[in-house]
């Protein structure tokens, strides 16, 4: 397998660009030197970490450990997009985690099959697991920013729904109103 290998001086270079932050934050007397310096040594572990997971999956090339990962990248997708919520309802962590795999998996199974056709197995970690996480975090945001709203809505507009409720609307009438039904009653 082919890859960039980046030398010391070109990371050091990488490097660089934190202490301009740094030194920016000095200047300014932001206060977030020690905010910088603590996100850089997690940066650091958390990347030599994930290199060597993803250089013995490379090394193992086999579905059922290419699989395994990307449903680990998709619980904790699924458990940070309700976390990222600060309201809660029952089922929400079914539902969120149900709605983050369904969505992530069948865009990354359509691209891995239908739009990389030319590569010799489906599962290949170069090619899976960068596709996966991509398509994880922006169904990761697009689903924790229409929980959010939906979950503050129903919060705002309580009395509301609790009244249409009473009054026998539906549980689609009384969140998103009458107006909002795909269909009429007859």
């Amino acid at each position: 397998m082919d890859y960039l290998q980046l030398s010391y001086v070109q990371v050091g270079f990488a490097s660089l660009l934190i202490l301009v932050n740094a030194a920016i934050s000095i200047w300014l007397r932001l206060g977030l030197e020690r905010s910088l310096l603590v996100a850089s040594f997690r940066t650091i572990v958390q990347l030599l970490l994930i290199g060597l997971i993803l250089q013995w999956v490379f090394q193992f090339d086999q579905w059922y450990v290419v699989i395994g990962i990307l449903v680990i990248m998709t619980m904790i997708a699924g458990v940070t997009a309700v976390q990222r919520n600060d309201r809660r309802y029952p089922g929400i962590w079914l539902d969120t985690i149900l709605s983050v795999w369904v969505s992530s998996w069948a865009i990354t199974a359509f691209a891995l099959l239908i739009v990389l056709n030319g590569i010799d197995k489906w599962y290949q970690p170069q090619y899976a697991i960068p596709l996966m996480g991509m398509m994880l975090g922006n169904t990761l945001n697009g689903i924790s920013v229409g929980l959010s709203t939906f979950t503050e809505t129903a919060y705002t507009r309580n009395d509301e729904i609790e009244t249409m409720l009473t009054l026998g609307a539906t549980r689609w009438e009384a969140i998103w109103g009458p107006s909002a039904m795909p269909c009429k009653p007859a």
